[in-house]
């Protein structure tokens, strides 16, 4: 059953047309496949897949084009599911629960939308494929220090780091010095399935007022888990992310969410991004992988 304050006439999401910065702080979240929640997302999700289970979206305000709270390219099923602060909800598959728009929103089909998500997905892997190339400037020492000295990129000061799981997993604490660093990019190179469970915490830098600026750039990951505050967007197009506690404080981009029991907060991802021709050079490659992928 779907029940909604009033419908309207379908309206494209206008993701292919946004550029990859854009879609990075337009939406809190992107998923290439199913998301099952019990929490929340503070700002605009983009889901392809199924969503499952009781979960509340723009819960502090809209951040999406066209006023989008939620747009599902699946089914939707074990709610009730709310849309808050006059975000429209969209949807491509069968609803088969209780959607409610608070404050005025409305409700259409758009069978666009698993479209929109593999073209928003194009574009965020350009933008890892090329952060991941970055030198990196910085280091991690024994105590759990990061601390870089920025380049200036197309007039921003980044710092690089490059971590491994097993440096994460040594450690009580990871301290960001983020010193002049305007953005700061993680590289995490590692393939397979990672672990983010605390120890270590999250503390200096990494806080909610520098969780815009901090990006963690994790290309080959199969899964992640967390299950602690974790500051910074997560930019993982091929991974399985299991949000366990805490909540991360940034835009999430993954393949899919098996399990969702503490919030994404709303604090979109707004630093360092490589040129628009940068990016497009690297476009046409992450949307021939995606369509790999789909076949």
């Amino acid at each position: 059953m779907l029940r909604v304050m009033s419908v309207v006439a379908v309206s494209a999401l206008a993701v292919s047309s946004a550029s990859a910065s854009s879609v990075l702080s337009s939406w809190n979240l992107i998923a290439r496949n199913g998301v099952t929640s019990s929490s929340e997302v503070d700002g605009s999700a983009l889901i392809c897949g199924a969503l499952t289970g009781a979960s509340n979206y723009t819960v502090q305000n809209v951040t999406a084009p066209g006023n989008i709270g939620l747009a599902v390219g699946g089914t939707v099923s074990g709610g009730p599911i709310s849309v808050n602060n006059g975000g429209n909800f969209r949807f491509a598959g069968t609803v088969s629960t209780i959607v409610n728009t608070n404050g005025g929103g409305n409700s259409a089909f758009d069978g666009t939308i698993p479209a929109q998500v593999n073209s928003a997905l194009a574009q965020v892997a350009s933008i890892s494929s090329y952060l991941s190339g970055l030198a990196a400037n910085g280091t991690l020492d024994g105590a759990g220090n990061l601390n870089a000295v920025p380049t200036n990129i197309n007039g921003t000061l980044v710092a690089v780091y490059s971590i491994t799981p097993a440096q994460w997993s040594s450690l009580g604490q990871l301290n960001l010095n983020i010193g002049s660093a305007q953005s700061v990019i993680i590289n995490v190179p590692t393939g397979g399935a990672i672990s983010f469970v605390a120890p270590p915490n999250l503390i200096g830098g990494f806080s909610q007022s520098n969780s815009n600026r901090i990006l963690w750039n994790i290309p080959n990951a199969t899964s992640i888990s967390v299950n602690n505050t974790f500051n910074g967007a997560l930019i993982a197009p091929n991974a399985a992310l299991s949000v366990l506690g805490g909540g991360v404080n940034g835009t999430v981009v993954v393949d899919s969410i098996p399990q969702q029991i503490a919030e994404i907060r709303r604090f979109t991802y707004t630093g360092f991004v490589p040129t628009p021709g940068a990016a497009s050079l690297l476009a046409v490659a992450g949307l021939m992988a995606a369509r790999r992928r789909r076949w």
